[in-house]
């Protein structure tokens, strides 16, 4: 029988990953296109799939009686605290399942490039201290980083191993995993894939928190991992453990999908086939993986890639288990969406919802025009379309495009949307359930999620509201992080605040003329990620700080232009040094840059145009029209440059 799991799980994953990392190859000039020389040993950061390997270490801990899951994390981390008293109440079960109230996630040097370190490991304790809870321990389930950082360390103080170690000797080398580890023994790997943005080679990212998403491996050993949750395959775990990994307790359906360390216990589409298929998705800034196992019948697929995301993955890990299925004689069906009948006019009984509602992203004002439509209008961005829904009956409102208003809005072919309107415990929230073509195998079914919460009316003094309002259209941009920190080089350098209406700052409420808290009570992942939000000054300067994040950012009006004439920025460990570009046009600068440094340059539009961890790019750099660069380093080090 174990020679079968091999098999098939050898098979997919050989078969996923000639795929899954085409069009990522050798290393050459910056903006030359890749080429496909990847070898079936090649290795990748797979994000949070790494959760599945420290939830597994606690899964074998506890089968061995030496951790109880129900226990507090107090009892095997006694010097584990948050500024919340209700941190005693975290069990270690929670930090599995989502369910822990921690704020999120600290990235703060957290991912770095070509880089290693133990310090977010080690700071970790250090940074939950200051922080709050968002939620009750135990209240509802949200996606937390920080809860399997955590887990990482009740691992190692229940072991007395180091986690890599004991990843090394109790669950590699009882799988035969020989290129899989972390960056504290596959740094540099010489089989490391190749990672590109825009054509440009850079040198690859890791994760620093282990057991949140530090783990590296192949796409073949990823999926031999996979089959260690097979029913039946004893190597890792026991079927006890096994099971209680692959349930959803939580008996509200609008919850998310968690089981322990699993981001979904179960598929609409494969449910409907009578098939389990569990799944756990993982994202570092270049690096992304998926995991995808129907545990009853032996199937276990992983696909790593070098750019795009983990949906994209997921997509992919789908459609060949469609494929292995059918091998096997059963058949999925992933439906397009049908149309659904709409009425002209919304029903009396959901008037009453029109107000603001918050979500991740921002605050949304829901009305409902001449009563002929849900209209959602973003109000922490004027420049993003509204959104439009109408009365499909049910309780649900069906998401439409063209002009509901005129009542020529269709519903799309390949896509669809519905909002319901619930409650619980006294707060009113919107679900989402979405069908969504995934161009591989035909559609994507997902459960029905809360994303949205009304939001409290929420009074300021003037003087707060007036302070906030002032700040209103600012950029911060990151500045405490090291010269390594991936957040450089991921989307936007830089924070901007809103102030949608009175008393919230993005989608935070104001507490006072610095300080706005995080609000959010999404019984969901909607609520992931959360961080209280400071205004400081210091020598002279405004700083941002989002606290629970980690992260700080410095005030645009505090950077100065570049002289032309400079030709040494001095360095300062943490505080990177911000100037504009200025509006000369053909520009160039040469650079000379220390180890344990970097420079960063971002166009007019804050989009990254250079980064020293770009490899084969030179030391002369465009300088864009109206961009930016930054210098960031350690103290008593220096950038030489010279602009021409």
């Amino acid at each position: 029988m174990k020679h079968r799991y091999k098999r098939i799980c050898a098979a997919l994953a050989a078969a996923l990953l000639l795929t899954a990392v085409s069009g990522t190859g050798a290393a050459g000039e910056a903006g030359a296109a890749p080429q496909n020389d990847t070898a079936a040993d090649t290795v990748s950061s797979v994000g949070s799939v790494s959760k599945m390997f420290v939830t597994a270490a606690a899964m074998q801990l506890a089968d061995q009686g030496k951790l109880s899951l129900d226990a507090p994390v107090t009892e095997y981390l006694p010097e584990f605290r948050t500024a919340d008293p209700r941190y005693r109440e975290i069990t270690v079960r929670m930090l599995m399942n989502h369910r822990s109230g921690l704020m999120g996630s600290c990235y703060s040097d957290d991912i770095l490039l070509d880089d290693s370190s133990t310090a977010a490991h080690d700071g970790l304790l250090r940074q939950l201290s200051g922080e709050r809870l968002k939620a009750d321990p135990g209240a509802y389930s949200s996606y937390c980083n920080d809860g399997f950082a955590l887990l990482e360390l009740v691992v190692e103080a229940v072991s007395g191993e180091a986690f890599t170690d004991y990843i090394a000797a109790h669950i590699a080398k009882p799988l035969g995993l020989t290129q899989t580890g972390t960056p504290q023994d596959l740094f540099r790997d010489p089989r490391q894939a190749p990672v590109y943005r825009n054509k440009a080679e850079f040198f690859p990212d890791y994760c620093m928190t282990i057991g949140a998403g530090g783990v590296l491996s192949t796409a073949e050993e990823l999926s031999t991992f996979g089959s260690a949750f097979f029913t039946g395959n004893p190597v890792l775990l026991s079927e006890q453990a096994k099971n209680a990994m692959r349930t959803h307790a939580e008996a509200d359906p609008y919850e998310d999908g968690f089981g322990l360390g699993w981001d979904s216990v179960g598929d609409p589409d494969y449910d409907a086939a009578g098939v389990q298929v569990i799944s756990k998705g993982g994202d570092l800034v270049f690096q992304h993986a998926e995991l995808l196992v129907a545990p009853d019948e032996e199937i276990s697929i992983a696909v790593t890639s070098a750019g795009g995301s983990s949906s994209a993955n997921t997509q992919l890990a789908r459609a060949l288990m469609d494929i292995a299925l059918e091998e096997k004689g059963i058949s999925v069906t992933h439906a397009a969406p049908e149309k659904l009948p709409v009425q002209e006019t919304v029903p009396d009984e959901y008037l009453p919802y029109a107000d603001t509602y918050a979500t991740g992203s921002g605050l949304w004002a829901m009305t409902f025009p001449e009563q002929k439509y849900l209209r959602l209008d973003p109000l922490h961005d004027p420049t993003e379309e509204a959104m439009q829904f109408l009365y499909a009956g049910d309780g649900g409102f069906v998401q439409v495009y063209g002009n509901a208003e005129t009542g020529t809005a269709a519903q799309p072919a390949d896509a669809q949307t519905i909002l319901r309107f619930a409650e619980r415990g006294g707060s009113v929230y919107l679900t989402e359930e979405q069908i969504t073509g995934d161009g591989l195998r035909g559609y994507q079914h997902t459960r029905a999620v809360y994303m949205a919460q009304k939001a409290d009316a929420h009074a300021v003094s003037a003087d707060a509201q007036a302070a906030w309002e002032a700040r209103a259209g600012r950029r911060y941009y990151l500045c405490g992080d090291s010269a390594s920190s991936a957040l450089y080089a991921d989307q936007s350098p830089a924070m901007q605040i809103t102030v949608p209406q009175e008393g919230y700052v993005n989608n935070l409420q104001i507490g006072d003329s610095t300080h706005a808290q995080a609000c959010l009570h999404i019984p969901s992942s909607a609520s992931r990620d959360q961080s209280d939000m400071e205004i400081y000054t210091e020598n002279g300067r405004e700083y941002l700080a989002m606290k629970d994040a980690g992260t700080v950012y410095l005030s645009e009006t505090d950077i100065p232009d570049l002289p032309r004439d400079l030709s040494t920025a001095e360095l300062t460990t943490g505080a990177a040094l911000w100037y504009n570009i200025g509006s000369d046009s053909g520009s160039t600068v040469q650079l000379e840059i220390p180890a344990r440094a970097a420079v960063y340059v971002y166009d007019q539009r804050d989009r990254l145009t250079y980064s020293s961890y770009m490899k084969a790019y030179g030391n002369t750099v465009p300088l864009p029209e109206n961009g930016k660069i930054v210098f960031i380093g350690e103290t008593g080090s220096a950038v030489g440059l010279n602009i021409s």
